[in-house]
């Protein structure tokens, strides 16, 4: 076994109770454990049985912890030791993990399973606070080396569900937020709902989406923005980061028009840049987005269209940072205006958000509202409607437009990617999702929206002539081609073994 490095608070993923196996080494290796921990002891003396039973606690907790070691054998697990952390009757815990797993996994850690760095409790409330982290020893590393069970072979999101309801809470100051999941009754909305992402879960699932430039599986990536700036993270694009879940913000009220986005695939963790390279099916694709989407529905709610550009303003506002910049950071600070209920929350939003821009965060309120003033001097129709809180019901919009275009191509076999706004799809088939995106767009709002296309491709221009209206005289004609990609042997491989695994598959 090669040693690792320490373990990092930072770099590691919350424990993920949905994994499953009844490959028969996983089963075996859990039943040689489960003797060795002693873990009979943990079993229900009663009849009133609640929760999972500890071997199955035990397996859920090895398989976690093997997809990891798989992915990154650094890469730790964020385990909660509070009891409160683990409902076995939620919805959300289809697979009743309850606190009897805390136990489990102390007997992997007495036993020597189990590398540990614990839990972190900022007691002045003003730092962050983090749970245990741990990560197999080199005791369960050479049970690991000895399997021959891939990602293929395991159920990664096992009865996860996929319909979330989510309140969120704010402190007086509004200084720290708490996002809840909240439990809800099904109807015949969250059924159908349901039913559509499950259906389009298992489309993901017998798709192959890669990036052929890439030697490995994952890769590891600077955060630039939010309270982790400067940190790496390490994405996964293989099979265990593909599953998506619609995440409703409607909260105890079970208002289900209030977000609605599709969150969760890999393709909705990295930039732009790496987006382009994407393969479906070892083809190019194409992503194509809803131009300044938001800032556009509340325009058309006035009447008004938005230039071209709404964010390049007339006039140079911050001095010391060229126009260029400028209007990016118009851009976000606009985006987070929809977003807040107040001008001071918009800007704190903003600097938040730009942590890893040292220019960016040191913009004050002052400069900032300089910047959102000039913005409405420009648009004055546009003052009414930010700073009001409308996010969650535009994110609602957005989230009904990209299911009835995920819904369209799922009923066709066709795997689309969504990122919130934008799209991406086989080349091949770039007209028909600008035609369903345009479509389902003017069925919600009424109007039609502008779509951009982010990839670079080749553009050659055709003299194009015939016997159909128009086109007697050779007119001219652009042709856009892909960028293709020349492929590694690594991703040629992982085609391979996706390919040999989907065919031995029953779908």
């Amino acid at each position: 076994m090669s040693t690792l490095s320490p373990i990092d608070r930072y770099h590691s993923e919350p424990l993920d109770v949905h994994r499953w196996s009844d490959h028969p080494e996983i089963k075996d290796l859990t039943d040689t454990l489960y003797d060795e921990l002693g873990l009979v002891d943990l079993e229900s003396k009663s009849n009133n049985k609640k929760g999972a039973h500890p071997r199955v606690m035990l397996r859920v907790l090895l398989l976690d912890l093997y997809v990891r070691w798989l992915k990154d054998p650094n890469l730790a697990t964020g385990f909660q030791k509070s009891v409160a952390a683990y409902k076995p009757n939620s919805r959300y815990s289809k697979l009743h993990i309850g606190r009897k797993i805390i136990k489990v996994e102390q007997a992997l850690e007495d036993h020597g399973y189990l590398d540990v760095l614990t839990y972190y409790h900022s007691n002045s409330g003003a730092g962050r606070s983090f749970t245990t982290r741990i990560r197999p020893s080199q005791k369960l590393q050479e049970h690991y080396a000895k399997l021959t069970v891939s990602l293929f072979d395991i159920d990664l999101n096992y009865l996860w569900e996929c319909i979330i309801l989510r309140e969120k809470f704010i402190d007086e100051n509004d200084k720290i937020s708490t996002t809840y999941d909240i439990e809800y009754d099904d109807t015949e909305l969250t059924n159908r709902l349901r039913s559509q992402v499950e259906a389009y879960n298992r489309l993901l699932r017998r798709t192959f989406i890669d990036i052929p430039s890439f030697r490995t599986s994952s890769f590891t990536r600077r955060i630039t923005k939010g309270p982790r700036t400067g940190q790496t993270s390490t994405i996964s694009i293989g099979p265990d980061n593909k599953y998506v879940r619609r995440v409703f913000s409607g909260g105890v009220q079970s208002d289900w028009k209030l977000n609605g986005r599709f969150y969760g695939g890999w393709w909705q963790q990295i930039d732009k840049y790496y987006r382009s390279q994407i393969y479906i099916n070892d083809e190019p694709t194409y992503e194509y987005d809803l131009k300044a989407l938001h800032p556009t529905l509340l325009s058309n709610r006035a009447g008004v269209e938005l230039p071209e550009d709404p964010y390049a303003l007339k006039d140079h506002i911050i001095t010391h940072v060229d126009r260029k910049t400028q209007r990016s950071y118009m851009k976000l600070l606009v985006l987070m205006a929809i977003n807040a209920k107040s001008p001071k929350m918009a800007y704190a939003a903003f600097r938040d958000s730009m942590r890893g821009d040292p220019v960016a965060v040191s913009l004050t309120d002052t400069v900032l509202e300089e910047l959102l003033t000039a913005f409405f001097l420009e648009h004055p129709h546009m003052e009414k409607y930010l700073c009001k809180g409308l996010g969650l019901e535009l994110m609602g919009i957005d989230g009904q437009i990209a299911n009835m275009v995920i819904d369209h191509f799922t009923q066709q076999s066709v795997p689309v990617l969504c990122i919130h706004d934008s799209f991406i799809i086989n080349y091949r088939l770039g007209d028909e999702l600008q035609h369903v995106v345009r479509e389902a767009t003017y069925q919600l709002t009424g109007y039609r929206i502008k779509q951009d296309i982010k990839n670079k491709r080749h553009t050659a221009n055709l003299q194009v002539t015939g016997n159909i209206a128009g086109y007697q005289e050779p007119v001219s004609v652009d042709l856009n081609t892909p960028i293709r990609i020349h492929p590694t042997q690594e991703y040629q491989t992982r085609r391979d073994k996706f390919y040999k695994w989907v065919s031995l598959s029953e779908f």
